[in-house]
């Protein structure tokens, strides 16, 4: 009789540890899913924001007139001119933001294509961007709207996964203030 309780008892024992392990198993993958999830959010970021900062930090570079090579400026779209491919010509340079309706291919209902268009050659970026705002500065540090105005431009950009982890997505933010030295 104790023999069965002895091995009742190891099977109850045995089933615990056993549950245990798989709840570790569950969550290191959980843990592990979310971590690729937010390096995912990150490295799109990384790539966004190093293409802004180089397009933006040229505006103004090789235009006939640099005080209005900020062509239009509002908070989800500016159109400039700046010579990006070193070619002694200046291009004609616009980011807007997109409707969240053209992105597919992700389950993220709030990703939105960030439109870059260069020249005549048009480049959607859909890295998670779920946020584009620019703010523009004058010489003395107050908004303006006004183009020729504008010294410095504040970009801000939330990018989110395109996949939830538990019902959340990873969420990266860049803010940063640019002075384009041709402007």
């Amino acid at each position: 009789m104790s023999a069965v309780l002895d091995l009742i008892g190891s099977f109850i024992i045995g089933g615990l540890l056993l549950m245990m392990v798989l709840s570790v198993n569950t969550n290191v993958s959980q843990f592990s899913v979310q971590n690729g999830m937010e390096l995912s959010s990150i490295e799109n970021m990384a790539e966004l924001t190093q293409e802004i900062e180089f397009d933006f930090r040229k505006i103004g570079y090789r235009a006939p007139n640099p005080s209005a090579a900020l062509v239009r400026c509002d908070s989800t779209m500016i159109a400039f001119l700046a010579d990006l491919d070193n070619n002694g010509t200046a291009d004609s340079v616009v980011y807007s933001l997109g409707a969240p309706s053209q992105v597919g291919g992700t389950c993220n209902p709030r990703d939105r294509k960030l439109l870059r268009q260069v020249g005549a050659q048009r480049i959607n970026s859909s890295l998670g961007l779920t946020s584009f705002r620019l703010r523009y500065f004058d010489a003395a540090g107050n908004l303006t709207s006004t183009p020729s105005a504008v010294k410095s431009i504040e970009v801000s950009l939330q990018v989110e996964s395109p996949f939830a982890v538990d019902g959340a997505y990873a969420v990266s933010t860049w803010n940063t203030r640019i002075y384009p030295r041709n402007l």
